[in-house]
């Protein structure tokens, strides 16, 4: 049945579910339409372009993920540490099948779809800054390049994203959390501030993604 009008973020759902399923190139308005139930004319009264239908589901796809890793970062008593903040972020990204399509097709979304670039880059929410804050928390190594580090982490997380689906997800990402924890980790035994500060970055980048 086509739906005179339906909640955008209905749009956004059956936009999201395509694009994992065929990636951003082989998505089409009348698809997404098809998809949410609606006209196409429907998509163009909230979308100008499909462009900017696919901006808005990969802004949408980031504060998902994040929100995610926030939950699941407050609800680790050792959330804190560098290691469990890097296993929860992998797993939220992996929780969203439609933004490991970022990372699967980089010349197209991360380069094509807004005017910008900057905007669409999918921001690591371990990036340099945050590692630099971390380390001044005492949480990660003081002697560690935050932006070797973060680079390193960025090409782990694209290689991770572009052979998902894994067959023991959580097999891996402890794995790679082990590894965090004996080269980055301090040690510490409160780790209260690691969290506070993933949670503040994290709300600032979901605020960015956010806004008009």
């Amino acid at each position: 049945m086509v739906r005179p009008s339906v909640d955008t973020s209905v749009i956004l759902d059956a936009a999201a579910q395509l694009i994992a399923e065929l990636g951003f190139g082989g998505v089409r308005m009348d698809a997404i339409a098809a998809r949410a139930g609606v006209a196409k004319g429907v998509l163009y009264l909230r979308f100008a372009t499909k462009e900017e239908l696919l901006r808005a589901v990969v802004d949408r796809e980031l504060v998902l993920a994040s929100r995610r890793s926030i939950e699941l970062v407050e609800a680790d008593p050792r959330g804190g540490s560098f290691s469990r903040l890097y296993g929860h972020a992998v797993t939220a990204l992996h929780s969203r099948p439609a933004l490991l399509r970022l990372y699967q097709e980089p010349s197209s979304p991360l380069r094509g779809l807004a005017p910008d670039g900057e905007r669409v880059q999918a921001r690591e929410l371990l990036g340099s800054e945050f590692i630099r804050a971390l380390q001044r928390e005492g949480i990660v190594a003081a002697d560690l390049d935050a932006d070797v580090l973060a680079a390193n982490l960025t090409l782990w997380n694209q290689a991770l994203a572009a052979q998902a689906p894994h067959v023991d997800i959580d097999a891996l990402v402890l794995g790679m959390g082990d590894l965090m924890a004996r080269a980055v980790d301090t040690g510490v035994a409160d780790t209260s501030a690691g969290k506070r500060a993933f949670v503040a970055f994290a709300e600032a980048l979901i605020s960015e993604r956010e806004r008009p």
